[in-house]
């Protein structure tokens, strides 16, 4: 009789336990769904306008560390069946943006940028697709470093190239998209124990950067209303994301919440950089 009590006790302790895990599994996934779902409705265009090739130039720097936190995610146990299908989804979107991209090249500076990403990109993807591992964890980390590096130099070139104010907003904007996912991979990796002392520099000096572009484009004059009020979801949930990372000092990691936080994030600088893509000509001429 005790032990049955016993373990009556016990069911009552963990089922709440379960619920729980139960409901931000199916949180995370509906975020990853409907942020792949709005990466896919912006991919597909007949043609593309400066502004829209330089808003996907900007997604491929994010998918380069998207690919790796989902790499260190499965590796790590966490989420792993919604990692496999941010993997796999953001391979595919990176290859057909790639091919968009070169079809699109406006000159010779630009088709050799994306000649440089294309051999690249080949290399990183073999290697991301493989098993995870964790001996193979800071190798697959350098490759996503040279891949957004490459992508990187492209979206400068587009910007320049692009010759308006309206360019270097979508630049900043997109690239909060990035820092999202790099933020939320190198959080990954410090939780899996990588040793590295790279990886600490890295993730402060992410920190500082999505920290710094914020600012910048909240008091930016070419903001409407609705891109202010969205720029203001995006800074409270920045605020409570990084009373997160404070925990690491401790050395409590939290990698699933962290994951469902960035994700959001990344959703809502997704939404503010097509905002800033569709800003009409006429507001560019009174500033």
């Amino acid at each position: 009789m005790w032990s049955t009590l016993k373990s009556n006790q016990t069911s009552l302790l963990i089922k709440p336990q379960i619920k729980i895990t139960s409901f931000l599994n199916f949180l995370l996934s509906l975020i990853l769904f409907s942020s792949l779902l709005s990466f896919s409705s912006l991919s597909f265009a007949e043609e593309l306008s400066i502004d829209s090739a330089l808003n996907k130039a900007g997604r491929q720097r994010m998918l380069s560390q998207r690919i790796v936190k989902s790499y260190l995610l499965i590796g790590h146990d966490v989420a792993t069946e919604t990692a496999q299908e941010q993997l796999d989804a953001s391979v595919a979107l990176f290859e057909e943006q790639l091919e968009e991209l070169e079809e699109f090249s406006p000159n010779k500076a630009i088709n050799a940028s994306l000649k440089d990403i294309r051999g690249q990109w080949n290399r990183f993807r073999r290697a991301a697709i493989s098993k995870p591992e964790k001996k193979k964890a800071l190798a697959i980390i350098q490759e996503g470093e040279k891949t957004l590096a490459l992508c990187e130099n492209t979206v400068k070139l587009l910007e320049q190239y692009s010759g308006n104010q309206k360019g270097k907003l979508i630049n900043i904007s997109g690239r909060q998209r990035m820092l999202s996912q790099r933020i939320g991979m190198l959080y990954t990796a410090k939780s899996w124990n990588l040793n590295d002392d790279k990886l600490n520099k890295s993730f402060t000096q992410a920190m500082d950067e999505y920290d710094q572009a914020l600012k910048f484009l909240t008091s930016s004059k070419l903001n409407s209303k609705e891109i202010n009020k969205a720029l203001a979801k995006v800074n409270s949930q920045w605020e409570f994301s990084r009373s997160g990372f404070e925990q690491m000092e401790n050395g409590r990691y939290v990698p699933f919440i962290i994951q469902v936080t960035t994700e959001s994030m990344l959703k809502k600088m997704n939404k503010i950089t097509g905002m800033y893509e569709t800003v009409a000509d006429k507001t560019l001429a009174k500033n």
